[in-house]
């Protein structure tokens, strides 16, 4: 099977650039890896099997697991993110870290706008780990935060009227 490790090298720099980190220490200090491992990788140099820290590299790309396997492996395209094309660089780099526990929407809409403001809770990596009465107490945060910002909105219908 033929693989193209300089598709892939071209890959990972391109994402690591478009999340914000601009040397190559930065992907490896987010990966868990060494630089040279990350220089190697962006050279794209060439290996009999893929090695095993490509899953941590992947992680702090945002990539999902196995994207790295399907550019070594597809003729076209390049790995695309998670995230919306166009999203400013510190959001899509705060998404792909830790671990998303909730969402909200909420309703900001204006007359002549559909405007929504999109709320994100997210633990990072350590407090992924949690045990469950810390990850209560931040649930719970969680709901107050909620509410506060839906008496915000309803607030705003009410100065409406």
């Amino acid at each position: 099977m033929d693989r193209d490790w300089k598709r892939l090298g071209r890959a990972i720099k391109a994402q690591r650039e478009h999340l914000g980190m601009a040397t190559q220490q930065d992907l490896a200090d987010n990966a868990g890896v060494t630089r040279q491992t990350v220089q190697s990788l962006e050279a794209g140099t060439e290996r009999k099997r893929t090695p095993p820290t490509i899953g941590k590299v992947e992680k702090a790309l945002g990539w999902e697991p196995g994207t790295a396997t399907r550019i070594l492996s597809e003729a076209a395209p390049e790995a695309t993110p998670r995230f919306a094309e166009g999203m400013p660089m510190r959001i899509a780099k705060e998404l792909s870290d830790g671990q998303v526990v909730d969402t909200d929407v909420l309703d900001l809409t204006l007359p002549g706008s559909k405007s929504r403001l999109v709320v994100v809770f997210k633990q990072d990596s350590e407090a992924a780990n949690m045990d469950p009465a810390e990850l209560r107490a931040a649930l719970q945060e969680w709901t107050r935060i909620q509410r506060a910002l839906r008496q915000i909105t309803a607030g705003d219908e009410a100065d409406e009227a």
